[in-house]
């Protein structure tokens, strides 16, 4: 079976133990996540062949993530290194009839400053049958727009199957481009 390969930011998650509101907890729990990681530990938990790739910095935390993807299966070879920091999202768990809340600090993360070169797409590409992404990673910034562009044309040239998720958060599209202006262009290349 051909890999499945999936495309966008890992974060550090921090949540509120319980059902804890962010201004009464001292302590968070940390694991690791966001849209396209939770596919892909979906995916390889099925005992699909699968390989995330992103952006982490160099540094102690991105190699807790890196180990904490691998245990649930992930291949990471293709995972780049560079920038300062990763994301991290907060997260406090909704409880009856209250929702749960997200604060997210990714602004200057290692992804948001991911450039189209900098991941060998054709390599990630040459044992793979799929390629899933998200429009998270188009939302952050032109750059990470570029940057699916370079890889869905590469997928699309290779004869790989593309599936999207347009996952629309109006927060992110900070950059002064609107979603559909971004999307349309993108989502043409899949076929899910």
């Amino acid at each position: 079976m051909k890999k499945i390969v999936t495309f966008g930011e890992v974060l550090l998650r921090l949540t509120t133990p319980g059902n804890l509101r962010f201004s009464q907890s001292r302590d968070y729990v940390a694991t690791f996540g966001g849209s396209e990681t939770n596919v892909a530990v979906s995916l390889a938990n099925f005992g699909i062949p699968t390989e995330f790739v992103t952006r982490l910095p160099d540094n102690d935390i991105a190699r807790a993530c890196i180990s904490d993807l691998r245990s649930h299966g992930l291949r990471t070879d293709g995972i780049i290194y560079g920038g300062d920091r990763m994301g991290i999202y907060f997260l406090e768990n909704g409880a009856s009839f209250r929702n749960s809340k997200v604060v997210y600090d990714r602004s200057g993360s290692s992804f948001s400053t991911l450039r189209p070169g900098m991941i060998d797409w054709e390599t990630i590409f040459a044992d793979a049958g799929w390629f899933h992404w998200s429009g998270v990673a188009a939302a952050l910034s032109q750059d990470g727009a570029d940057t699916c562009l370079e890889a869905l044309q590469m997928a699309d040239r290779m004869g790989l199957t593309i599936s999207c998720d347009l996952n629309y958060r109006k927060n992110l599209w900070k950059y002064g481009r609107t979603a559909a202006d971004v999307m349309k262009p993108l989502v043409q290349y899949s076929d899910v």
